[in-house]
């Protein structure tokens, strides 16, 4: 008799029991195998009690087609999740957005789980509208965000939205913007589809094309995007809050003007909500939650420090190693991958003072930090920042305990460019659930 007709002999509990033994990547796998097995672990919810962790950051770095994995090495029993996404039948594999373990490939052409290495292929988007906004297709440009809710469903959404437009003369320029019915193109995996959506506007628009224009002349605002219970957050000029299901949305002005002296800002999610952030050239870090109270929105400012001292005393050389690593996958995809030293950690920022990897502060005279440093995103389970310094060195900054710690080099190896930046970045948290859906 096969082993897993035995496993069917055995009561409901016992089954439980044995599932319950599997790592993550194995019950996510023994979930695919039969309804009875599924029953089992849905009924008890056996994935949710592995507890959400990060696993590590995707990066991209200007003139890099593969987005890097900066990450921490293994920990005791934990499951190795690897950034190199070869897999997936595309020679770039750049992300563009992430939420909750799915990645959203270059063009929005694939989404990945990398916990899984299960992929899907989205179909080619319509295309772009016209209808819904007053301006012809040749002046808008879209972004692509992924939704997905493992607690809720299985299925993923993946929403364009159509960007500020620039060619306007005339009276188009004195039209609001956003406008009062935004239609958008969503695709679904549950129909396998992209359809035309019209998402009504809640609340004043944030002013007029003309001003947004300006707004966006004066600061290159990245689109970054958040999602946090059942809704997506979008930042361009201002912050544009979606419900997919209610088929609304809501303009709402950040905490500083976009084009200020806050040129580095940022959004995303942390341990009590969504998260905004600015960082100036003065080192200057400003941190917001957004809060809601009778169905108004507001942003509370949560941590106002500067950083000049304390980043001044870091040692910035790429070959000194950290408790995190980089990856290396565009080095690897072009010469023989080299091991990666996978050694065990005790515990995951631990913020004690006496980590060697803490940045000491207390010593010396005051100077100040005349590298560049930007912002990489939020730890989404705890109230973390995560920095980095001159494209060097990956650092991680709490917000309550006002401590900084150097997670290592963020360096890929042989990187050279005549402009080198860091694009975008994406906290990346594994999700163990099986085939996606429409997956190969």
């Amino acid at each position: 008799m096969e082993p897993k007709d035995l496993m069917q002999r055995l009561p409901e509990d016992a089954l439980a029991a044995v599932l319950h033994r599997l790592p993550p990547h194995g019950l996510a796998a023994a979930r695919c195998v039969c309804k009875a097995w599924h029953t089992a672990i849905d009924a008890r919810r056996l994935l949710d009690l592995f507890p959400p962790s990060l696993a590590g950051l995707f990066i991209n770095f200007f003139d890099l087609d593969i987005s890097e994995f900066f990450f921490r090495p293994l920990r005791g029993t934990d499951t190795a999740v690897s950034g190199k996404l070869h897999y997936v039948p595309t020679d770039k594999s750049s992300i563009v957005d992430h939420c909750n373990g799915l990645l959203l490939l270059h063009k929005a052409s694939y989404v990945v789980n990398p916990a899984t290495q299960c992929w899907a292929p989205l179909p080619r988007p319509p295309p772009r509208l016209e209808h819904g906004c007053p301006w012809s297709d040749a002046a808008l440009r879209d972004h692509c965000y992924i939704v997905f809710d493992p607690a809720v469903s299985q299925h993923y959404e993946v929403v364009r939205i159509p960007s500020l437009p620039w060619r306007t003369t005339g009276f188009e320029l004195q039209l609001e913007w956003p406008p009062s019915s935004f239609v958008m193109h969503v695709f679904s995996s549950a129909t396998g589809n992209w359809e035309e959506r019209s998402f009504a506007r809640r609340g004043d628009s944030i002013g007029t094309v003309a001003h947004l224009q300006e707004l966006e002349k004066r600061s290159a605002v990245l689109h970054l995007s958040a999602y946090w219970r059942g809704e997506l957050y979008v930042l361009t000029q201002f912050v544009m809050r979606i419900s997919l299901s209610k088929n609304t949305y809501q303009a709402i002005k950040p905490p500083v003007d976009v084009g200020t002296l806050d040129r580095e800002l940022h959004l995303g999610r942390s341990e009590n909500g969504v998260y905004f952030a600015s960082f100036n050239p003065q080192c200057r870090l400003r941190v917001w939650i957004l809060n809601e109270l009778h169905g108004e929105t507001y942003w509370v400012l949560k941590h106002d420090n500067n950083l000049d001292h304390m980043l001044s005393h870091g040692r910035y050389d790429p070959q000194f190693q950290g408790p995190w690593i980089i990856e290396d996958i565009n080095y690897d995809a072009s010469h023989s991958p080299s091991p990666i030293d996978m050694k065990e950690v005790e515990d995951e920022f631990g913020w004690n003072s006496d980590n060697e990897n803490t940045l000491d502060t207390r010593h010396g005279a005051r100077n100040h930090y005349n590298g560049s440093i930007s912002i990489l995103g939020f730890h989404p389970y705890r109230e973390v920042i995560f920095l980095n310094a001159s494209f060097m060195r990956g650092l991680a900054y709490n917000i309550n305990s006002s401590k900084l710690e150097d997670l290592g080099s963020i360096y890929p190896k042989d990187y050279s460019s005549m402009h080198m930046f860091i694009e975008q970045s994406f906290p990346y948290t594994p999700c163990w659930i099986g085939k996606l859906p429409g997956s190969i």
